[in-house]
């Protein structure tokens, strides 16, 4: 049987959203309340909307520079505007789904002449970001409380590694690997697959921090320190409308990590996971412990902001809305792992 975190998400969320259910009517909230948690966001960030809009509630000083690219734009007027961007930032430059979710449909490009080969891959709006080269990830939960800021849970995010053995290409190497699936073609295209690492190479296969993709996920909480918890609540202080969820940091090593260096690549909302409860160490019981705390910290952070104006749409068109950011997503996602596999950098 396979461990719970490959399971469908669905599945495996069922107990967390019964126990949030259980916690709405303990604490007399509503479920759509649960909102008003994150009432500076869409809905409070529930997957619903743009990512661009999310990026633009915050003080930009921790967070990457980062653009919208619209999908009413021609493709002539997309690759001038990702090439004036990247005049302005350098390359590499990240597209970014404005519906983004998990890692899917992101691109990366290095050259100008990268640009015409991604355009025909876009679907929807995308968002236009400077890549950086801090290559370690970090997955933090925060919540704030009564005007108390918390660091719930730290996850290391680490990225598909494969060693060479001088015999096997790469492409077999990544195919080889116990958390390979056909979503890896996302980031394998960046590669040489044909080629064959020496005995003893290591090669890290994906820039990309997420789970769908093949990243193992760790629980680092124990890296918290007073300097990163201080940098953490200094990030949205001047945001009083976000008080749940996880925001995705890059940072050089663990020690600038632990000194408060890092940048933010993105914030996720309330529906984020406490991704950190996937360490491989966490029983099945262990994992829904950690889950369903958090269910309860969402309820008693949205009774405290309740009476926080937010228009909702109707159920009917939120679902509307839902599945057809999924699709566009999932369009996106499809145009990458079906290209055919890259032989060059």
């Amino acid at each position: 049987m396979k461990r719970y975190e490959f399971w469908p998400a669905r599945v495996f969320e069922i107990p967390y959203y019964l126990w949030l259910a259980v916690q709405c009517l303990f604490r007399g909230i509503g479920i759509r309340t649960l909102a008003k948690a994150n009432y500076a966001l869409n809905h409070g960030e529930i997957g619903l909307g743009s990512k661009y809009e999310t990026h633009l509630a915050f003080d930009e000083k921790y967070f990457l520079p980062t653009d919208f690219l619209s999908d009413d734009l021609n493709p002539s007027d997309k690759a001038e505007a990702i090439k004036t961007f990247a005049n302005q930032h350098g390359y590499p430059v990240l597209l970014k789904s404005n519906v983004g979710c998990v890692g899917k449909g992101i691109i990366k490009l290095s050259t100008h002449d990268d640009i015409e080969a991604a355009l025909p891959a876009l679907a929807g709006d995308y968002i236009l970001q400077k890549f950086t080269t801090f290559n370690t990830e970090y997955g933090v939960f925060y919540s704030r409380h009564k005007g108390k800021v918390r660091v719930t849970g730290i996850n290391r995010k680490h990225f598909p590694t494969v060693t060479g053995n001088g015999k096997s290409s790469l492409a077999e190497l990544a195919q080889n690997h116990y958390r390979y699936s056909d979503h890896w073609q996302a980031f394998l295209q960046y590669h040489d697959t044909a080629r064959i690492p020496a005995s003893g190479e290591k090669i890290q296969l994906s820039f990309i921090g997420s789970h769908t993709l093949g990243c193992k996920f760790t629980d680092d909480s124990h890296l918290m320190t007073a300097e990163l918890e201080a940098t953490i609540a200094e990030v949205f202080a001047s945001q009083p409308g976000y008080n749940f969820g996880r925001i995705d940091i890059k940072t050089l090593s663990p020690e600038t990590f632990q000194q408060g260096d890092f940048v933010v690549i993105e914030v996720n909302g309330v529906a984020s996971l406490p991704t950190h409860m996937f360490d491989p160490k966490y029983s099945l019981t262990e994992a829904y412990r950690i889950f369903i705390q958090h269910a309860g910290l969402l309820a008693k952070i949205a009774q405290e902001q309740r009476h926080r104006p937010m228009e909702f749409l109707p159920v009917k068109e939120l679902i509307r809305q839902i599945r057809e950011g999924n699709n566009t997503l999932n369009t996106a996602h499809r145009n990458l792992t079906t290209k055919p596999a890259a032989h060059g950098n």
